[in-house]
């Protein structure tokens, strides 16, 4: 059996937008962000200001 060493590539940080706006879940909005089952409660609901596609 053999060993080989692999090379270390240092990972890259790519912005995609405020970390704040992207990973807050919205608490307002005209729409609901996905297919919410009925009787979820209104605090696990999250909203957007465009419609959901798809």
């Amino acid at each position: 059996m053999t060993s080989q060493n692999k090379v270390y590539t240092k990972p890259k940080l790519s912005v995609h937008g405020n970390v704040e706006a992207l990973t807050q879940g919205g608490s307002t909005g005209n729409f609901l962000d996905r297919d919410f089952p009925d009787g979820t409660p209104r605090g696990d609901l999250t909203f957007s200001e465009t419609p959901m596609r798809g």
